[in-house]
């Protein structure tokens, strides 16, 4: 195994993640004070342990909260960003295992290695394991920064044994997005619209100034995200916003929903409470009493 060489090999450009050297696995530590900040994609697939941060995860045109101590299987090829949420002097601390599986085919031929490649290879989605059933594996994951050669291979089957354990575990993040429809150039312009998305989802936004962002018409953007991600862009935007409010909610930043329906864009707590409903399929009050329940 082989860790990562350099930091242009580490952090591309491209929205398409190059090969790291030669070996199969590649480990990659993240302690710096943001994740890489293009929506991008790579064959291999990514294994990543939050040691340290939280934030949103898109991962195709999902996006949801990430917390400390959860475990990320990301399935090859889907198109994910990590975005930090916390204060911009605080570093995040991320453990990433990529697994080649075109140089790896032989060593999951083994059969030891059969119901490990089984799952890797039937991932219908990208899954993420919660903190209670990621924290036995956290000295695991670190150990991986402190060893070589065949202790670090030994430190990896762990991990894949863990996983094997935990399968039913696993928490799907489908998207419903078709591998298919995303090239680099899709990306690029994609990531744009993202990140803009991102930083101002608390503003108004009007799909004019989105489109302009990537040099369409109006008309045209809207065909163009909606083939590309399988939603409109209004949907995309509140999904932005309502899992903001979540955090908002859950972080107890404030208390009063119509604080937290302002700060996250909307012009009333009416809209607010609708378009909250209708994708977390209960009101804001009914969601904070059920988080309240869960944590109890």
């Amino acid at each position: 195994m082989e860790a990562l060489k350099t930091m242009e090999s580490r952090y591309p450009i491209e929205f398409t993640v190059p090969a790291f050297g030669a070996g199969s696995f590649y480990i990659q530590e993240d302690l710096r004070n943001e994740f890489y900040s293009h929506y991008h994609r790579h064959k291999e697939i990514q294994i990543s342990y939050i040691l340290k941060g939280r934030g949103s995860v898109v991962i195709g045109n999902l996006i949801q909260p990430f917390f400390e101590n959860e475990i990320y299987i990301l399935k090859a090829n889907d198109p994910h960003i990590f975005i930090k949420e916390t204060p911009d002097d605080e570093q995040i601390h991320v453990v990433h295992i990529f697994v080649a599986f075109d140089k790896m085919q032989a060593f999951f031929n083994m059969q030891e290695l059969h119901r490990i490649r089984d799952i890797f290879k039937l991932l219908d989605s990208s899954k993420k394991l919660l903190q209670k059933y990621s924290l036995p594996i956290r000295s695991i994951f670190q150990s991986l920064l402190r060893e070589d050669g065949l202790p670090k291979l030994m430190r990896v089957l762990e991990i894949f044994d863990y996983l094997i354990a935990n399968e039913k575990e696993m928490i799907s993040l489908y998207s419903g997005l078709p591998e298919s429809n995303f090239n680099d150039k899709v990306g690029v312009r994609i990531n744009e619209v993202l990140r803009y998305s991102l930083e101002n989802y608390n503003k108004e936004i009007s799909i004019d100034a989105v489109a302009k962002l990537i040099h369409m018409t109006p008309s045209a953007f809207c065909k163009y995200f909606k083939k590309h991600t399988m939603k409109t862009y209004v949907t995309f935007l509140n999904e932005i916003r309502i899992e903001k409010a979540c955090q908002l909610l859950i972080n107890k930043s404030t208390e009063n929903i119509s604080e937290v329906a302002y700060q996250c864009g909307f012009n009333t707590v009416v809209h607010f409470n609708r378009v909250f409903k209708h994708i977390l399929h209960s009101s804001p009050s009914e969601f904070l009493h059920r988080h309240a329940v869960n944590l109890a």
